[in-house]
């Protein structure tokens, strides 16, 4: 079975052929895009990360650690950014509330983290071709201040990282 080290060695050392082939496809049905460096650097994030991510599932792995430690940071994020929805009913100073919104969001992020590990098994509906694409277009649906191109390369980043982990895990299982 392919462990943490195969499956990331390998995102990191097919996405360079997987950009090559994304530009080279994107071109040709539709016009050429450029780049700006750091959006190249997600899309590499995004690979090598989907590479591992089917093993979200397993509770010690380091993508789940990653997994959980984003939902915390996602959950403060976004009580911060609608803030204006709520603010006005903390009787509170701002300081008070800044405190009391993050440590409100630290401990949703920590609930569904533990929530995350209790419903889900390894191997289980994280290692499937579905999950991949619900993933994939959550991803592109997120990205709502990207250009299109950038949305599509990420989204496609992701979806492909994510299948060469499955494609390993079906023909490297030593296993069978």
């Amino acid at each position: 079975m392919p462990n943490f080290k195969t499956h990331i060695f390998s995102g990191i050392l097919v996405f360079p052929i997987f950009f090559f082939l994304f530009n080279w496809l994107y071109t040709l049905f539709f016009n050429e895009v450029n780049y700006i460096s750091y959006e190249i650097v997600i899309s590499y994030f995004l690979f090598v990360i989907g590479s591992d991510f089917p093993d979200v599932d397993h509770n010690y792995s380091f993508v789940n650690k990653l997994f959980r430690l984003s939902l915390i940071f996602g959950v403060v994020y976004y009580l911060f950014e609608y803030d204006y929805l709520y603010r006005n009913y903390l009787p509170l100073s701002y300081n008070l509330s800044n405190l009391i919104i993050l440590s409100l969001g630290i401990l949703i992020g920590l609930l569904l983290g533990f929530l995350f590990n209790a419903l889900t098994k390894h191997r289980g509906i994280w290692h499937s071709i579905f999950m991949a694409i619900g993933m994939s277009v959550a991803i592109y649906l997120i990205n709502i201040k990207s250009r299109k191109p950038v949305k599509i390369l990420y989204c496609f980043s992701f979806l492909s990282g994510f299948s060469l982990h499955l494609f390993l895990d079906k023909f490297l299982d030593s296993s069978k």
